[in-house]
């Protein structure tokens, strides 16, 4: 195929906007020829940037699978829940598919898209995009080398980031797993197909898995512990000389602990003490200037995860691509529509009163054959944006990446070299996200259509099922509180998974 490739995006949300972008940036290589969104103002919106003729504009992306094929590949970016019908579809239809991770929310359903396009002999890229992060393949490219020698174990942490879980997982489309998925499979089915990856193609074992919801609570708005440091005054003796308890008294005030603003209101208890430092356990309903939504709270300004500081200051700041650029799905963010969207729509809430119910931190841990094994951690309260830090610990070397460069120190030598990749991802058209990932991935989508050379596909279907079918049985231990065998299926409905 020589002329440029031509695709189809259904789901023109964030994800399959920046996707199509790639033909802005080359509209030699890629051409945008058919959108299907029910949401008009994204539809539309994608229409008028790659000048698509209305009659290849859709609602429902069923209408499109009736008519003759009339492009050579399809960009899928619905919702997790709503992946695997078009999938399948699509690739019967002889498009080929590129997939936005996660596959699907069920191991069943993970399976039939790949079996689909097997069958229908169209390539399969799934949106594992850091795969294509240029200092993410060179570790593997580095441990393929043997600079750190055999692989012994592997730790991996993906830091969320404090207001990023907030939006996404808290506030946002992630936030409920019988509308989305479990956290372990929304957000880190990237990070556990890194970790298989990194292991070389051996088939895990054995998984443990342990996480809960955090924080992120109303019994966090409701209920909290402090602690008084002395020195305190001990009991006193009246003027009889019988002890007294101390008494305390106080106002309404604002205590700081542990950055956590507690808010008192006036009391007045009598506690025993004889030491100089005590806990004080304060059982207190919500403050009276509290509010369910952040722009009619008065306390607010002493919230990290305020709605207006994640949002409402970003857009005056003039910055209205993500996250801002998420919660205005009708029209385009501004001072008006951020305020309005705040004032009515989920991204308005306190998060001390949401629906959601997806881990805010989980560990997994994995035994792999051979006895390699890895442990991942994914935790929301971090300061950094999902950038990654990983170690490699291996029979000759041992390889650690901060998010910014690789270190490998060599046992033999006892010296350390620094490694770094270059990316060509323009910093322009949103495509640079991901460490300029998003922009490698679709560049190699492109062109394995284009020259119809899965090979090129880094993310395709054998490999990214058995990471996916790992997230399952790691989510399945964290459920059932036991280590699971990997396709043991004796205590679960799970299909058995070729680990």
């Amino acid at each position: 195929m020589t002329s440029s490739v031509r695709v189809i995006v259904v789901g023109a949300g964030s994800r399959g906007e920046i996707y199509s972008q790639f033909a802005s940036i080359h509209p030699e290589r890629m051409k945008v020829v058919g959108v299907a969104d029910p949401r008009k103002f994204a539809r539309t919106k994608l229409q008028q940037q790659h000048k698509i003729v209305d009659g290849n504009i859709f609602e429902d992306w069923r209408h499109i699978v009736e008519r003759e094929k009339f492009a050579d590949a399809v960009l899928i970016c619905t919702p997790d829940r709503l992946h695997k019908e078009p999938a399948v579809a699509f690739a019967k239809k002889g498009y080929h598919v590129l997939l936005e991770k996660p596959m699907a929310t069920t191991a069943e359903d993970c399976t039939a898209i790949v079996e689909a396009c097997t069958q229908s002999d169209v390539m399969l890229s799934v949106g594992h995009v850091l795969r294509y992060d240029p200092l993410i393949h060179k570790i593997k490219e580095l441990i393929d080398a043997g600079v750190i020698g055999d692989v012994i174990h592997i730790q991996h942490l993906e830091p969320v980031g404090f207001y990023h879980f907030a939006h996404s997982f808290v506030r946002g489309n992630w936030r409920n797993e019988a509308e989305s998925s479990f956290a372990l499979l929304a957000k880190s089915c990237h990070d556990i197909d890194l970790v298989h990856h990194w292991a070389g193609g051996r088939r895990c074992v054995k998984v443990s898995s342990f996480g809960s919801v955090s924080h992120f609570s109303k019994e966090n708005k409701v209920c909290s512990v402090f602690t008084l440091c002395g020195p305190v005054q001990r009991n006193h003796h009246d003027h009889k000389g019988n002890e007294q308890p101390l008494q305390i008294e106080t106002n309404w005030f604002l205590i700081e602990f542990c950055s956590v603003h507690l808010y008192m209101k006036r009391l007045s208890m009598n506690i025993k003490c004889n030491i100089a430092s005590f806990f004080l356990f304060v059982f207190f309903n919500q403050p009276p200037d509290a509010a369910d939504r952040c722009l009619d709270c008065s306390i607010e300004a002493a919230c990290p995860y305020s709605a207006r500081k994640i949002y409402l200051d970003r857009v005056k700041q003039g910055c209205t691509g993500w996250p801002v650029s998420v919660i205005c799905p009708s029209s385009f963010p501004d001072i008006e529509s951020v305020t309005e969207a705040l004032r009515t729509g989920p991204y308005g809430r306190c998060v001390y009163e949401c629906d959601n119910d997806v881990c805010s931190n989980q560990v997994v841990n994995m035994e792999f054959e051979g006895g390699v094994t890895a442990a991942f951690s994914m935790v929301a309260f971090t300061e950094e944006i999902c950038k990654r830090k990983t170690t490699v610990y291996g029979s000759k070397g041992e390889l650690s990446y901060d998010g910014h460069e690789i270190r490998v120190f060599d046992f033999l030598t006892q010296k350390s070299t620094t490694h770094t990749a270059c990316s060509n991802a323009p910093r322009h058209f949103g495509m640079s996200g991901h460490g300029g990932a998003d922009y490698h991935l679709m560049d190699a989508f492109i062109s394995a259509v284009a020259n119809n050379d899965p090979s090129l596909i880094r993310s395709g279907p054998e490999e990214t099922l058995l990471s996916h079918l790992l997230v399952f049985e790691a989510e399945r231990s964290r459920l059932e509180s036991r280590v699971v065998r990997c396709g043991d299926t004796s205590q679960s409905s799970m299909i058995k998974t070729p680990f």
